[in-house]
């Protein structure tokens, strides 16, 4: 009997933990289930808030658990007795007990959102690199002992290097992790510390984090999450346009450029080749008819003049069903090309910068105009194919109502169209975000000039100048009458860049074709 009620009561507690600390402080039965005492079967209280404020689980204990397992429960103040049989108003005493929760949790939210919208800070957590002033908690100081840390960790990313290469960085150079290093300096943690062995081991969730924080480029963002309920200790994330952004408040740990090309880098989401390295193109080749992703072939033992890239909806036509041709291109046909037209438009800028600027403006706001119109066509042709196929069904149904049509013709019947409708609300869904970013998108060209002044003269490329300077590249398929190919290689913030000479050009020989095609970058 004693195990028993030992058991359920552990049980029990364990399901309503989380709103049993609406305060801050633990209700006298769970006091005693984690005391391992709980040996009686009468449980005495003051009052009966001291059982829960969540009335439904209060409820729970005194109306089911109680009496199956023989428990008298007695509040004191309440004059609530389980053993008696006038306990009708116990639910509403348990109901009040909850409003009193329910009100402090509103004031006490209502104080924290007036501290975010103030741009203060209200969890408390200060961001791995800085630490907090020691005269205003709000303000940030870079952390003489984690701030190179960052620093490291953002250098290394952007040049190429892969998550776990930085993580063994970080093991081979004893690098305490942030919750080992908070352990030590406070002596709290939230969850159970590692294996001494592992305190060196960086989890990529960690270090993608990092990556992704503003608060590194000298900014306060505040408001970045919510409780879902005062019952509930989960969190969610708040979207963008909910949050409170402050900017310039405490000395950056890196630079608009670094941060911007880091999370380049993390929304194209890389894959190591065959041979263990990132491809320098990584996420920057796409076909230049259907739009795909262009994918490198190369073996583990192959030389590189034999890698090269392909449509790879071609290479998945098999698979998928769909077309395209292969938009074959070798690599280091394409790393010439780009070498060249990159330095075409260094020089260009550097000699003409005055000109280019102008001229990236206003061709800039030519091309969202373009890109607009199209979009918003293709926008209202989708709609009104929604609108038919919304008219379409209502008569098949109809048609099936009504007995003209058997269920397994309206069945037929509707399943092209029933697919039709979801690509098409797909679609509807992305032309809406393309046009509302296209209007917010402009030309930085300013941005592309310093960029520029960076770089003396590109001899060679590497995975962190092509990633900086390059937006994406388009692979056009060959031209077999002509011999010839077209790419086109859109530079980061200004597009494509036409400095009004020739353009860039490269002649391979293609052992398909047994002739010599001419490459061209525009």
């Amino acid at each position: 009997m004693k195990r028993r009620i030992r058991n359920v009561a552990q049980r029990t507690a364990k399901e309503h933990r989380e709103t049993q600390a609406v305060h801050g402080w633990l209700s006298t039965y769970e006091r005693l289930v984690n005391s391992q005492n709980f040996f009686s079967p009468y449980l005495t209280q003051e009052d009966l808030s001291r059982l829960g404020r969540n009335y439904l689980k209060t409820g729970e204990l005194i109306e089911i658990v109680f009496p199956e397992y023989e428990v008298r429960y007695i509040a004191i103040n309440d004059g609530v007795d389980t053993a008696r049989e006038d306990n009708e108003f116990t639910p509403l005493r348990n109901w009040f007990n909850e409003f009193y929760a329910r009100d402090t949790s509103k004031k006490i939210r209502a104080v924290k959102q007036a501290k975010a919208q103030k741009g203060e800070r209200v969890n408390g957590e200060v961001p791995y690199g800085y630490i907090a002033d020691p005269n205003d908690r709000n303000h940030l100081l870079p952390d003489p002992e984690t701030a190179h840390i960052v620093k490291q960790i953002f250098a290394m990313y952007v040049r190429g290097d892969r998550i776990c290469e930085i993580q063994n960085w970080l093991r081979e150079h004893e690098v305490l992790t942030v919750s080992e290093l908070r352990y030590r300096r406070s002596g709290s943690c939230r969850h159970p510390r590692p294996h001494p062995t592992c305190i060196y081991n960086w989890p990529d969730k960690t270090l993608y984090d990092i990556l992704g924080r503003k608060e590194y480029l000298g900014h306060t963002i505040t408001g970045k999450s919510y409780k879902v309920s005062y019952k509930s200790k989960k969190t969610k994330k708040n979207p963008e346009e909910k949050q409170y952004f402050f900017p310039n408040t405490h000395e950056p740990l890196i630079d608009e450029e670094t941060f911007d090309l880091a999370q380049k880098r993390i929304a194209t989401k890389h894959r190591p080749t065959k041979v263990d390295e990132i491809d320098i193109f990584s996420g920057l080749l796409f076909c230049g008819d259907c739009g795909y992703k262009m994918y490198l072939q190369q073996g583990a033992g192959t030389l590189e003049r034999k890698h090269a890239y392909t449509c790879g909806k071609y290479r998945n036509r098999i698979r998928t069903g769909e077309l395209c041709t292969t938009h074959y291109i070798r690599k280091s046909v394409l790393k010439e090309l780009v070498l060249a037209d990159l330095q075409r438009v260094l020089s260009y800028v550097k000699e003409h910068e005055q000109e280019f600027i102008e001229t990236a403006n206003e061709c800039s706001a030519k091309a969202v105009q373009k890109t607009l119109t199209q979009q918003r066509k293709e926008l209202d042709k989708a709609q009104s194919r929604i609108s038919e196929l919304n008219i379409l069904f209502r008569k098949l149904y109809e048609d099936n109502a009504l007995g003209k049509l058997s269920d397994e013709q309206f069945a037929f019947l509707t399943s092209g169209y029933d697919e039709e409708k979801k690509t098409l609300t797909r679609r509807i869904a992305e032309l809406s975000q393309e046009i509302d970013n296209a209007t917010e998108r402009s030309a930085d060209v300013k941005r592309f000039v310093a960029l520029v002044r960076r770089y003396t003269a590109i001899t060679e490329l590497t995975y962190e100048n092509v990633h900086e300077f390059i937006d994406r590249i388009l692979i056009h398929e060959l031209d077999k009458e002509t011999n010839t190919r077209k790419i086109e290689i859109f530079y980061s913030f200004v597009g494509r860049v036409d400095t009004g000479d020739k353009p860039t050009e490269s002649i391979s020989y293609f052992r398909q074709i047994g002739a010599d095609v001419k490459s061209y970058a525009i």
